[in-house]
């Protein structure tokens, strides 16, 4: 579901505007994130790094209003929820694009994610996603490279507003574990400060990431 934003009462209109327009009106963001309390808890709990850190990220851009905005019809429009929709690597080395469900709990997320990626592995030839559903972010992880920067394909001349994040290899630094994170978004619907807030609020769940995916799921 969603609800159409009132841009001429927006204080962003102008913004808006100024950007809507751009031939590229993305920008692209990188930096690391903190992950090592996340790590650990998927390690003790033998739970998926990738599902729970998917999940944690997902859960943080759902509470920034401004990562569930689009642009559909040149109007601006909030969906009440956001979902992930991301690669995932089949058994020939080739990516495909998996849909996945948000859901409040942990477990629930888990075990339909783990399905989801089973049937896409298993329909590997189809490349193809809904070109039609906008209530989602792209995810994608490249698990080989400590990724500093990143760019991504675009069909420029159209109305595409959704966000991209792209996880890079985790690493050591001292005593912590840092995951590369490179966010892209809408220069229209987005701003650095809001870019800041998700991160901010990802960096708090994956702090309590063991009440938030173990202790509120027993």
């Amino acid at each position: 579901m969603y609800k159409e934003l009132d841009i001429n009462n927006w204080n962003r209109k102008n913004h808006f505007y100024f950007f809507k327009d751009y031939d590229n009106p993305f920008y692209n963001v990188c930096t690391n994130i903190e992950i090592t309390e996340l790590l650990n808890v998927t390690k003790e709990n033998k739970r998926s790094f990738v599902l729970s850190s998917l999940f944690l990220s997902i859960k943080s851009a759902n509470t920034v209003e401004e990562f569930r905005y689009r642009i559909k019809d040149d109007k601006v429009i909030i969906f009440d929820v956001i979902h992930p929709f991301s690669t995932v690597l089949n058994d020939e080395n080739n990516f495909s694009f998996c849909p996945f469900n948000y859901f409040d709990k942990f477990d629930q997320f888990e075990k339909h994610g783990k399905i989801s990626i089973k049937q896409t592995i298993a329909n590997k030839d189809k490349l193809e996603g809904d070109p039609e559903r906008l209530d989602v972010i792209h995810y994608t992880t490249i698990p080989w490279i400590s990724l500093t920067s990143v760019s991504h394909a675009r069909k420029f001349n159209t109305s595409d507003s959704i966000p991209k994040i792209v996880f890079g290899k985790y690493f050591k630094e001292f005593e912590k574990i840092m995951l590369p994170i490179c966010i892209e978004v809408h220069h229209s619907l987005v701003d650095g400060y809001h870019v800041a807030k998700y991160l901010n609020v990802f960096r708090e769940n994956i702090i309590n990431s063991n009440s938030i995916l173990i202790e509120t799921n027993t």
